[in-house]
């Protein structure tokens, strides 16, 4: 045995990430719930900018397409992003709705 070195076991690296993985596999059944319906719920919440920004955008895109595709004016653009945001919020207020039944029960 050398003196001065320290030795590592692999059983010293791996135990603590075992016994994590048996503490989730041995969790009670209601823990397992509350712990997925927390994920689903973060899930939700973090899809909510991302809806905004999707229907903003792509009414913009389609208003740009219109414009150019017809000659319409510049105000086409607009509107049209403006549908895009009330179909984002439209969404949204559906995906909230979904949040409140999902925690009520």
């Amino acid at each position: 045995m050398q003196r001065g070195k320290a030795v590592i076991k692999i059983t010293d690296v791996l135990s603590p990430i075992l016994d994590r993985r048996r503490q989730f596999f041995y969790l009670s059944l209601m823990q397992k719930e509350d712990l997925y319906k927390g994920v689903k719920t973060v899930g939700f919440v973090t899809l909510v900018p991302f809806m905004l920004a999707a229907g903003a955008l792509s009414g913009y895109f389609a208003g740009i397409f219109l414009k150019n595709k017809f000659n319409l004016p510049v105000y086409v653009v607009l509107v049209s992003a403006a549908f895009g945001f009330a179909a984002g919020v439209m969404e949204m207020v559906k995906i909230l709705r979904i949040l409140a039944k999902m925690n009520k029960k």
